[in-house]
């Protein structure tokens, strides 16, 4: 790669993201030796091809005409043209991975018939095993041949030959992540079912097509097949769901490595219980994504219902490393369906975990035991880890801790006034390593830990080796400032003293300066997360869109305070610096929300992702109440792409249904935003009175779906918190009273007025 300034083509960091795109123009393979006509023929040809096509030109594939400083299309669209060296021919890396994948498919599948055979021969000795071989001899044919030419003579019998058949196919790692961007380009690799009878197909096809329906579940309690039983779906669609993980979770949850998970499942060797487990997460997490025909709605929840009982009764009877991993790719499952109780309570089993492994520090000794000899008193919990036998292991640790971090500070931040169960105090860990390094076990450093803890009693670290880490890395950096500011608006602040209020001016400011810097960190082109679609198209990458939502989140959690306050003072008014800055993150997470929805890139994304689009789309009824005008028409646009998102992550479809909602009674004069604001602030502060005596009478509010709809959109921005705030019971009803003149909804009486004077900024920007 010869040009220092074009933009960074992502490495191996994020998976399956090579782009390979084919040229026009003569053979760099061409005879040179070669005189007269013909060979200046071919030597003007290839100096009229010597420049290749623009990038983008080429992953559109489409025809570039390679103009000057930029090409038609680029120029006429305002992207940036890049044209790179041409390379040099060679040897395709990819097409050698995938015939790899392809022959341990393959390999795999005999070793699941082979043991189908023995346990059938074991178990019926005779007849029904002649009648099976042609069966067996014809759906290996079928199988092995897996470039997709079915061979002659191998159709299944009881099949027409117009009946089209899907033919398996490996997953193609030198294909660029979004091609298929509507997550079913593994979807046709299932493999033909075997009919008994025309008409008449087994309930399972694949390799499960072998065992007759009346011994589904009278398997040799050896055997160790991936679809042994009805518990999981047969194997060839087990494999696609193991491949669907990792193109849409494992990108921006990446506790695992992709060749050593393939290994394990689909290698020689058998698989023990916690392999099973954890493949059971897998298929729970990730059967949203399978688009199969053989599989109907009532077995899709049948399995669903079935893995995620079993890795939830495992996780409650063993606490592991195994069970943990297991725990967090189920947890993504439940916090992609509701943030609700359910949750929380697999986040609170996750984080009491860490705790009980110990995985929240670097751990230098561990100390080991004669199985037979291990304790059952607390002294179990020393001697419950052994040390990690490879620096994969560490660093799949690490990340497994870092991971549980992530989904505590998004599910604590959703509800605003939890406090985290995991607090920063006890992360005492390094920054995990890019995925590359990490994938290719390669023991790297990305800094130390910091001797002396901060206010917050925060122990930190220090990046000593930046080149070393990835997209993870900076999420993990991201989400520790988003918990500082947290932290910060949960405290409650005097809006009427001077003195709290340039304490509170001081520390808004450093935060605002840590964001500031954090994004100064990325890596060349990251670092402007915006421009990302506009630049280099192999850059595309769903973890560095996720890593940029979690920023537009930390940005608008804080400046919202300043911008959009509940209560205000002649000292706290809204600023209109922090309006800006809430208004620029809005735009920023739509402008590159569009380039993924037109990239078909939006089912690569997760809950995350979401959750951001919930907070830009809440951010603008919230200005829309503040400064009394119509709701920006950018609202339909999230709300849509919520509905899109929500096809795979149902809690998406949960946010977008809430907000259609509150758009619609606006719409429709049944009630203005300042005035559902200003609701679902007495419903808040409602319900926070507490007692003062055991004996004091309580009292019970009925509410309407309005209201909680209300509450869940703006109970977000609800700040500052008032200390003291007096309360009184009278006739059962508990009432909350504000200082007079502190109130701030936003004015619909107003709307010219009540947008903040530029010029008399009190933050000082």
């Amino acid at each position: 790669m010869a040009d220092t300034n074009a933009v960074p083509v992502s490495t191996a960091e994020d998976e399956s993201n090579s782009v390979f795109s084919h040229e026009d123009g003569g053979s760099s393979g061409e005879d040179t030796t070669q005189t007269g006509p013909a060979a200046s023929g071919k030597k003007r040809k290839r100096e009229k091809y010597q420049k290749t096509s623009c990038e983008l030109c080429k992953a559109r594939k489409v025809k570039c005409d390679r103009a000057e400083p930029a090409c038609s299309w680029c120029a006429r669209h305002n992207r940036t043209c890049v044209y790179l060296e041409r390379q040099k021919p060679g040897s395709r890396i990819g097409f050698t991975l995938e015939l790899e994948t392809k022959v341990n498919r393959v390999d795999a599948l005999l070793q699941t018939l082979w043991r189908r055979v023995e346990d059938h021969i074991a178990n019926d000795h005779g007849a029904q095993s002649q009648t099976l071989s042609p069966a067996v001899s014809n759906h290996a044919s079928v199988q092995l041949d897996g470039f997709g030419q079915e061979a002659v003579g191998t159709r299944p019998p009881g099949v027409s030959r117009g009946t089209p058949i899907q033919q398996p196919r490996a997953p193609a790692f030198s294909s660029p992540s979004w091609q298929g961007g509507d997550g079913s380009e593994g979807l046709q690799q299932s493999a033909p079912s075997v009919t008994s009878a025309p008409g008449q197909s087994l309930l399972s096809g694949g390799a499960e097509s072998f065992t007759p329906p009346s011994r589904l579940n009278n398997v040799r309690s050896g055997s160790t097949s991936l679809s042994g039983g009805t518990d999981l779906p047969p194997q060839d669609m087990i494999y696609t769901l193991v491949d669907l993980y990792f193109k849409h979770c494992n990108t921006w949850c990446p506790i695992l490595d992709r060749k050593t998970t393939f290994g394990i499942f689909f290698g020689s060797t058998s698989l023990n219980e916690v392999d099973r487990i954890l493949l059971h997460a897998i298929v729970a997490t990730t059967l949203r994504f399978l688009k199969d025909t053989r599989l109907s709605p009532e077995m899709r929840s049948h399995y669903h219902a079935v893995s995620k009982h079993k890795v939830m009764i495992y996780a409650m009877e063993h606490v592991s490393i195994e069970a943990q991993r297991a725990l967090v790719i189920l947890a993504l499952d439940e916090l992609g369906t509701s943030n609700g109780p359910r949750g929380w309570n697999l986040l609170s089993i996750l984080v009491q975990n860490v705790r009980q492994l110990d995985l929240c520090e670097e751990n230098k000794m561990y100390l080991s035991a004669d199985a037979s000899e291990t304790p059952s008193t607390g002294s179990i919990r020393r001697v419950v880890v052994p040390r990690p036998d490879s620096w994969i292991e560490d660093e799949g640790r690490r990340r497994l801790c870092w991971m549980v971090y992530l989904l505590d500070r998004y599910a604590t931040i959703a509800t605003t006034t939890f406090d985290f169960m995991l607090e920063d105090s006890k992360m005492k860990r390094v920054l995990p390593c890019s995925y590359d390094l990490f994938s290719r076990n390669v023991p790297v450093e990305t800094g130390s830990l910091n001797t002396n803890t901060d206010q917050q009693g925060w122990t930190g670290y220090t990046v000593d080796k930046p080149e070393n880490l990835g997209s993870f890395s900076y999420h993990c950096e991201v989400l520790g400032i988003l918990s500082k500011v947290h932290d910060f608006l949960k405290r409650p602040v005097d809006v009427t003293s001077s003195a709290e209020m340039t304490t509170w001016r001081n520390t808004y400011r450093s935060l605002d300066s840590a964001l500031d810097s954090w994004l100064q960190s990325l890596p060349s082109e990251y670092s402007r997360i915006s421009a990302l679609c506009h630049s280099d198209p192999a850059s595309r990458v769903a973890n560095w869109f996720m890593l940029h939502s979690a920023y537009v989140t930390a940005v608008v959690r804080l400046h919202s305070s300043a911008a959009y306050p509940t209560v205000r003072s002649h000292i706290f008014v809204p600023s209109h610096y922090a309006m800006q800055r809430c208004l620029s993150a809005v735009q920023s997470l739509r402008d590159i929300t569009q380039d993924v929805f037109e990239a078909n890139g939006l089912d690569l994304v997760g809950p995350p992702f979401a959750f951001s689009l919930w907070i830009a789309a809440r951010l603008l009824i919230v200005h829309a109440a503040m400064v009394g005008c119509p709701v920006d028409p950018k609202i339909n646009f999230f709300i849509d792409i919520l509905g899109y998102v929500g096809q795979y992550w149902e809690v998406a479809n949960n946010y977008a249904r809430i907000l259609a909602r509150i758009v619609q009674r606006e719409r429709q004069g049944e009630a203005s935003f300042g005035a559902m604001r200003k609701s679902a602030h007495e419903l808040v502060n409602l319900t926070s009175a507490t007692r003062q005596r055991g004996l004091d009478e309580t009292a019970s509010h009925s509410v309407s779906l309005h209201d909680l709809d209300s509450i869940d959109v703006f109970d977000f921005f609800n700040y500052p918190k008032i200390p003291n705030m007096p309360s009184t019971s009278q006739n059962g009803q508990t009432g909350i009273y504000h200082l007079q003149g502190l109130v701030n909804m936003g004015s619909d009486q107003s709307r010219d007025g009540a947008a903040p004077d530029p010029e008399s900024d009190w933050l000082g920007y």
